[in-house]
């Protein structure tokens, strides 16, 4: 899957397939959402856009899916993070790349 232009976003979003976002917390914490039916090797890119996941934490929702083969949603808190989630199957979910 190919990867899409980075785009900045303040708010909550559910993300598509090869999104690359620059997750700015810098008003406030929110949540984005990953896609639903992720076909396998699909990615999705998140950066601490402003440097303030530290204090404004991004929650990013696994929507169904397993995060690092756990049934939980992730919480990004280190400042000036970028992270990239690939879909491995069912069992894995979503691999965390840094």
């Amino acid at each position: 899957v190919g990867l899409n232009a980075w785009s900045t976003k303040t708010t909550t979003y559910t993300a598509v397939a090869g999104d690359r976002i620059n997750a700015d917390t810098s008003g406030g914490a929110f949540t984005i959402t990953l896609p639903a039916t992720p076909a396998t090797y699909t990615e999705v890119t998140l950066a601490d856009h402003a440097g303030t996941w530290d204090t404004n934490n991004l929650t990013v929702a696994r929507n169904g899916s397993n995060i690092n083969g756990g049934a939980a949603d992730l919480t990004c808190d280190v400042e000036g993070k970028q992270i990239v989630l690939r879909f491995e199957g069912a069992t894995i979910g979503w691999r965390i790349y840094t």
